[in-house]
């Protein structure tokens, strides 16, 4: 399959948004347990899109965008960002929608709140963002274009990237469930760094599920 490599344009954001969406029960599409398709897409790509799209690469196939890897330099700053500058906006766009009404939403905000009091989010963060500050994550869809090398030639565009502006470390967490990418992360240097229990998933999964933090350190 022949496909192209590339930074992201401000013309890709519409398709970046509909791949996150369609991948976003961990590669299949998000209404498996969230309803609410543009808060969705505003929590996993605004701040990636809109305030640090040189770090956002995409690939296209016959001109069509259908993967992306969205990353970013500085992990503490893009939470900054997204507490000061996105969140709000999110929640007002969910209480002026339809989004509260729909019974899966309140179920996986039990499930996450739950998860939470079991610990289950409680890497050490300072440590985390100071050692490996960069982070990413990335998709495709549809489907028929995993496997491909795809995912693989976006990785390795973006590590090239980190190391042109000297970063340090980069991160990214994924899912035991996540077999394909993580088979990709270990080949390329990625190391477990966390491995946790993840529960908030269990109401729509019968299979256990861990929660996998995983980091490279770049050296030059």
């Amino acid at each position: 399959m022949r496909f192209e490599i590339r930074k992201y344009e401000p013309e890709d954001r519409d398709q970046v948004r509909w791949i996150c969406c369609e991948t976003g029960f961990m590669g299949e599409p998000v209404e498996a347990y969230f309803f609410g398709r543009e808060i969705f897409a505003d929590v996993w790509t605004q701040y990636w899109t809109d305030f640090e799209p040189e770090s956002c690469f995409v690939a296209e196939v016959d001109g069509k965008v259908i993967g992306y890897l969205l990353g970013c330099l500085d992990t503490a700053r893009q939470e900054r960002i997204f507490q000061t500058q996105i969140m709000l906006k999110i929640q007002l766009k969910a209480l002026t929608s339809s989004f509260f009404f729909h019974k899966k939403n309140w179920r996986f905000f039990f499930q996450v709140y739950r998860s939470y009091r079991r610990g289950e989010f409680n890497e050490p963060k300072n440590q985390l963002y100071s050692d490996y500050p960069a982070h990413l994550h990335t998709n495709i869809a549809p489907e028929e274009f995993r496997g491909k090398g795809i995912g693989k030639a976006l990785l390795l565009a973006y590590l090239e990237y980190l190391k042109a502006h000297k970063s340090k470390g980069v991160h990214l967490v994924t899912t035991s469930r996540n077999r394909l990418a993580l088979n990709l992360y270990y080949q390329t240097g990625f190391k477990n760094l966390f491995r946790t229990p993840l529960t908030c998933y269990d109401h729509i999964l019968s299979e256990p599920l861990e929660k996998i933090t995983l980091s490279l350190r770049l050296n030059y």
